[in-house]
């Protein structure tokens, strides 16, 4: 476990000038849209808007350091200069990724409250969101893609040139559509994925003088789906650490 850590460590070592970079302009540009938001006095909905642009945009900058993080890795453990366990090859990454995550929504929590009371006269419960079941479905999910890309990243390393490359795109993209249609067929009126989140979010308003918003999303079924997808992200990574193992060091 020890080794584990330092691994994390080592990763966010040699990612941390981007990602702090990163995070600097997010905070910047963040507080200066909700600043020029209220001094124009701009719609509230715009602001939202803009803002969940900017959060999407960091997050995507996130997945894309972790899986050149992962791609670095295997490249190490490939020339034994990683002399590590497999498994730690794909956790380590991944934990960052998570570790990233957490202090992005840390911050949309903040900029939430701020804009709460910045732009709106009315207050959201950030409680409802964490106490939701449709926040850690969707949260779920996210590492479900993440572990696809991985999955994908490693498929291709098996085999040599641009082969390894069109290979582990048909397997991203298979992955993709494989997992949701089983979940499809398993749990038919199920409610989980990202986009029907964002569908089953029902807003409620109180009649008091400081109106707080109630956010609640309804997530049918709920255990079902979340257990599948946590099952395929354990299996999923159990062929990554075989693959590594088996193929990318025997080859190397």
């Amino acid at each position: 476990m020890m080794n584990l850590l330092k691994l994390v460590k080592y990763d966010w070592k040699r990612n941390a000038g981007f990602l702090l970079i990163v995070g600097a302009l997010f905070v910047i540009t963040g507080g200066a849209l909700t600043v020029y938001g209220e001094v124009k006095n701009l719609e509230s909905d715009l602001i939202y808007v803009l803002t969940f642009l900017l959060y999407l945009a960091v997050t995507i900058s996130l997945c894309v350091t972790v899986c050149r993080t992962f791609e670095r890795n295997l490249r190490y453990f490939n020339r034994r200069l990683l002399p590590l366990p497999a498994l730690y090859t794909v956790l380590s990454p991944l934990l960052l990724g998570i570790a990233g995550l957490i202090v992005i929504g840390v911050a949309g929590v903040i900029h939430l409250l701020v804009l709460g009371g910045v732009v709106d006269t009315i207050h959201l419960r950030v409680f409802d969101i964490l106490a939701d079941r449709g926040f850690w479905a969707m949260l779920i999910s996210s590492i479900l893609f993440v572990t696809i890309i991985f999955s994908s990243i490693t498929v291709a390393k098996v085999f040599r040139g641009k082969k390894g490359s069109w290979i582990g795109a048909a397997l991203f993209i298979g992955l993709q559509l494989a997992v949701q249609w089983v979940e499809t067929k398993l749990f038919p009126n199920m409610n989980v994925s990202t986009d029907q989140f964002f569908k089953s979010v029902n807003v409620k308003i109180t009649d008091s003088a400081d109106q707080v918003v109630h956010v609640q999303a309804s997530v049918p079924n709920f255990w079902g789906p979340l257990l599948y997808e946590a099952v395929i992200i354990v299996l999923l990574v159990y062929m990554m650490t075989y693959l590594i193992n088996r193929k990318i060091q025997v080859r190397g």
